[in-house]
């Protein structure tokens, strides 16, 4: 019998200090344009699950994906994160306060 192989994507993890407050709130609606999941929706330390998004690593479906983005109400700074994601071709990204802290991305405090 083979060994199953599976397909691997790789996953960003950036913290809520990169995003503005409206994306936080926006983030929290499931139906958000690229919503994936929600990754521990139990309130627990944070007062911020961690979200899950897909960068979409398709030319055509990124492009669609920031202007719905855009069209939602994300920020400017949200959209960067995710421009810049896809030029380092991660498929996901996972926000959380908890999360990574990213040089050359801004910061805001709320």
């Amino acid at each position: 019998m083979k060994t199953p192989r599976f397909d691997v994507y790789r996953i960003a993890d950036v913290s809520t200090r990169h995003i503005t407050k409206r994306d936080a709130e926006l983030m929290g609606r499931h139906d958000a344009p690229g919503h994936v999941a929600c990754v521990d929706p139990e309130a627990g330390e944070s007062a911020s699950p961690g979200d899950v998004f897909a960068v979409m690593r398709d030319r055509a479906c990124h492009r669609n994906l920031l202007a719905d983005l855009k069209g939602y109400g994300f920020s400017a700074a949200f959209v960067r994160v995710f421009r810049a994601l896809y030029r380092q071709r991660v498929a996901y990204v996972r926000f959380d306060a908890g999360g990574g802290e990213v040089a050359g991305v801004a910061r805001f405090e709320w």
